[in-house]
């Protein structure tokens, strides 16, 4: 009679007010003191862990690029397409670390795991101050590349066994927009490092700036063995209580993310005979292929002849500022409409094409500059797609860390040798006619696969909505005599206990979240 008095005060409830959808754009809209409790002590401990985290990864990605056009290329005798190999041993250490890191963290707890991998990227970064010759600058990124592995998948699949489809784009949003505070301030940074400290100590401005980087990233992976909580059913979380994690767990059953197990060659099988890991990976190689143009930004710059190192620093601040408001945009309305993801990404992926095809055709030098620009507004397609990962993964958590691991190995990889071929520095700068007029291409596969994997979450979500009616009509059929009186009571009432079959009925609870 309760689940029956459950579902009857649901179908009465109140419309919600103009408020309260407003709150619900703004934040998580309408909770529990009790759950609004718990969600915020998730952001405290570990949005604030990994947020930190990430801005200081992309400020040293950030770092390199400013250190190259202030002053490293000309210490360290940089030539040729060495500007390329920057990023390709990074990405190499990256892609060696990265599926494995994944797997670890299916059998490792992410409490001491994920720290331990950032005190020792804070520990490498310091070495890039003392570099003498580019062979040392390429091996030290390959290490922090592989060091660096294992934070991004990683967080994002803690935040996976924690939030909900109301809460978990815009909690990667702001994770993600930490790159572009971090790129931000970098420029900004090494404008005032290059000004201020160039020289002092016999050391050149641009390594001051790794030296600062790594001093503000050991308290990040001090504070990251008390604040990740690893998964809700083996936490062992110092600021959690055992009521918490209860609770917790019984946030995660209501929207089906189902408990970990360990992992089996027979989940393996599976997972590589399912459609979830070959889709995701095409979709995110075409979204990372065509998300490098802002690298090449300042080379351009810099081939003009017109600005200043400090001007060439700061220009690219601007896409940064596009980028983050943007990212948080698209997750924000993605959550506030109840977990739409395909149809928010269309719109960066929009964006991303006019910035292709503007600096491809290279019109002039204001339409180039708009170019570089608005293609930052793209950056916001990867929230809302891992987001849809999580979601799309609800029943494995096995599948769920391995396919983000995959994917973001895969998009990586062809980073890795994509700029070296199409964007050669060496060979096809300032204008790199040939990269964009090939990433723009790859903008319209982009497009495509939105609508390929449309396909198959939608055709997934039928199946399972199948599932639970066929659950449904057994559990009903299984008791007749039960089940006929209440029909009989309900029909009495006029209020009718067929409606337990509806499944926008079984799954009102769910949707909430």
């Amino acid at each position: 009679m309760d689940a029956e008095n459950g579902v009857h005060q649901a179908q009465h409830q109140e419309p919600k007010t103009k408020w309260a959808r407003f709150r619900e754009i703004i934040w998580d809209g309408e909770r529990e003191p009790e759950e609004r409790r718990l969600v915020q002590k998730l952001d405290i401990y570990l949005m604030s862990w990994a947020t930190y985290g990430y801005f200081i990864r992309l400020l040293d990605s950030g770092n390199i690029i400013n250190a190259y056009v202030s002053g490293m290329k000309e210490d360290l005798n940089f030539h040729g397409n060495q500007y390329n190999l920057l990023a390709t041993f990074f990405t190499c250490g990256y892609l060696v670390g990265q599926i494995p890191s994944q797997l670890l963290l299916t059998r490792f707890r992410a409490s001491w795991y994920l720290p331990t991998a950032e005190l020792c990227w804070s520990i490498i970064t310091f070495g890039f101050a003392g570099v003498q010759n580019v062979r040392t600058v390429f091996a030290l990124r390959f290490v922090i590349g592989m060091l660096e592995s294992p934070f991004a998948v990683g967080v994002i699949t803690v935040m996976g066994g924690y939030y909900t489809k109301r809460e978990l784009a815009k909690r990667i949003a702001i994770f993600y927009s930490a790159s572009y505070a971090a790129s931000m301030f970098s420029g900004y940074l090494q404008a005032g490092i290059y000004r201020g400290l160039d020289g002092r100590l016999g050391l050149a401005g641009w390594r001051w700036l790794f030296i600062f980087c790594g001093i503000i990233s050991l308290p990040g992976a001090f504070w990251g063995y008390y604040a990740v909580p690893d998964n809700p059913y083996n936490s062992k979380a110092r600021w959690m209580k055992p009521e918490e994690k209860q609770a917790y767990i019984a946030r995660m059953e209501v929207v089906d993310r189902r408990r970990p197990v360990p992992l089996s060659w027979a989940k393996i099988r599976k997972i590589l005979s399912g459609w979830r890991l070959y889709v995701m990976v095409l979709t995110l190689i075409c979204h990372c292929v065509v998300t490098q143009p802002l690298n090449y930004f300042s080379v351009w710059l810099k081939s003009l002849n017109r600005f200043s190192v400090y001007q060439i620093n700061l220009f690219p601040t601007a896409a940064q500022a596009l980028g983050l408001v943007t990212t948080l945009t698209y997750s924000w309305i993605s959550d506030a409409l109840g977990g739409k993801r395909w149809q928010l990404l269309i719109v960066p992926a929009v964006f991303n094409f006019v910035g292709m095809v503007i600096v491809a055709s290279y019109p002039n030098y204001g339409a180039v500059f708009f170019g570089y620009l608005i293609n930052a507004a793209s950056w916001g397609f990867w929230p809302v797609l891992y987001a849809w990962a999580n979601e799309f993964c609800h029943d494995d958590a096995e599948e769920r860390a391995i396919v983000i691991g995959v994917a973001q190995t895969f998009g990586q990889a062809f980073i890795a040798w994509v700029p070296v071929l199409v964007l050669n520095v060496g060979k096809y700068a300032p204008r790199f006619h040939l990269g964009f007029s090939v990433m723009s291409g790859v903008s319209v596969l982009q497009f495509a696969m939105i609508f390929v994997l449309r396909f198959f979450v939608k055709r997934q979500t039928a199946q399972e909505e199948l599932q639970k009616q066929q659950a449904v009509d057994s559990a009903i059929d299984g008791d007749s005599d039960g089940i006929y009186n209440k029909r009989s009571d309900a029909s009495n009432r006029g209020d009718g206990v067929e409606s337990l079959k509806d499944p926008a009925h079984v799954t009102e609870v769910r949707d909430k979240y």
